[in-house]
């Protein structure tokens, strides 16, 4: 390759470069509307609908005057069908189950706890919504920069046969320099379709999830600060610990409603002895007590007991999870810069060689063969150098992602 071509290859890499640059530069601040996008076209909010009808439910029976509903009874008595006396006696009343103190108190409870809980999910379903974007966004560009390299690769394949075929015709090079250079251009163009349905796929991949096509897309985010501890607000640990604290609540109020409250009847009798007596009337207060009911109630403390224990594991297995994912996504980072480095030296070393070797293969003193050994460490190099810059974007997003950040 000689210093003309050799530019023209590095203005290609460097509008990739910049296309992509000012690709993420410009749209960083739509990686919000992507996700909103993409939670409104999967479902999950569903959810957070059925915990709210759940807490105002909760709460509209802890703001109930009685524990259960009240109940309105009549009675008719008569001695028709025995001494048919004339005997008559009417009886109705209304009986109102009271509250035992603490219970109406611990239905609020949970309710309030289950709002609390239903604006957790919400942000929790923001943040694995944020980690799928993430992992399509860079998928997507991590294929279209393989898909650029290997189009910039092509494209110097084919002018290097050009180059051969037009030595070959003058006598300058044997006829098999011509079969090397078009048998390599053929694998170039095998790899750039490769590479094409690669960045295809991905690109379709991310627009089904969002809705958006790759171009309109922001891959670029600043890198949070490095920590080995996961933050107290953690979208998710904070839906864990919200989980957690409404399991707590829910066998709270199974508890405090072991026992049924006492019951009020209050009603009135009219009642005759005779056919010739008058009918007399008064008014009656009754309180029942009832007894026995911790033991028809242990099933649902019970249960209840058993949903707090599996709160309780779950969320810690998930910390524990979520704690070795912060820690790879850290030393993740710190290998990416590192390889940055050692690609970086690597590919100054290969355009180097590159350079002497086609000024050897201008002047006679090396072969075909050598040339394109050259040419094919040189892009290696090159692929592998643009791939290390992007896998270090990559890598910065998914430690944003391990740390909870939402897009802003």
């Amino acid at each position: 390759m000689n210093r003309r071509e050799s530019r023209a290859s590095c203005r290609i890499l460097c509008a990739l470069l910049l296309c992509l640059t000012s690709t993420q530069l410009a749209a960083e601040a739509s990686l919000q509307s992507l996700v909103q996008a993409a939670l409104q076209r999967h479902p999950g909010s569903e959810m957070v609908q059925a915990q709210q009808g759940m807490a105002d439910a909760l709460q509209h029976r802890a703001e109930h005057p009685f524990a259960a509903p009240p109940r309105a009874n009549l009675r008719y008595q008569t001695d028709q069908i025995g001494s048919d006396l004339g005997y008559r006696e009417w009886e109705g009343g209304v009986e109102m189950p009271l509250w035992l103190p603490g219970q109406a108190g611990s239905f609020a409870r949970e309710a309030t706890q289950t709002r609390e809980t239903a604006d957790a999910y919400l942000r929790a379903r923001t943040w694995e919504v944020s980690g799928e974007v993430r992992e399509r966004l860079w998928t997507a560009a991590l294929a279209a920069s393989e898909q650029a390299q290997a189009e910039a690769a092509r494209d110097v394949a084919k002018k290097l046969l050009l180059d051969v075929q037009r030595r070959v015709e003058a006598g300058e090079l044997p006829r098999s320099d011509a079969l090397l250079a078009e048998k390599d251009l053929l694998l170039r163009e095998q790899a750039l379709l490769q590479a094409s349905n690669q960045a295809t796929q991905a690109a379709g991949a991310f627009k089904h999830y969002t809705g958006f096509d790759f171009s309109a897309a922001a891959a670029n985010e600043h890198s949070a600060q490095a920590t080995d501890q996961l933050p107290a607000n953690h979208p998710y640990l904070n839906w864990l610990e919200q989980q957690l604290a409404q399991a707590r609540a829910h066998r709270d109020r199974i508890s405090k409603n072991l026992h049924e409250g006492p019951t009020v009847w209050l009603g009135g009798k009219r009642a005759r002895s005779t056919t010739v007596d008058a009918y007399e009337s008064s008014v009656g207060l009754e309180l029942s007590m009832p007894f026995g009911g911790h033991a028809h109630h242990a099933p649902e403390l019970a249960e209840a007991e058993i949903a707090l224990t599996q709160a309780q594991t779950e969320s810690m297995k998930a910390r524990l999870q979520m704690q070795e994912q912060l820690l790879q996504a850290n030393l993740n980072l710190q290998n990416s810069a590192t390889v940055i480095d050692k690609t970086q030296q690597r590919l100054e070393l290969a355009e180097q060689s590159l350079r002497l070797s086609r000024r050897a293969f201008d002047l006679g003193e090396t072969s075909l063969l050598q040339l394109l050994q050259a040419q094919a460490d040189a892009i290696n190099a090159r692929n592998d150098h643009e791939l290390s810059r992007l896998q270090h974007g990559q890598a910065i997003a998914r430690l944003n992602q391990a740390l909870g950040v939402l897009p802003q």
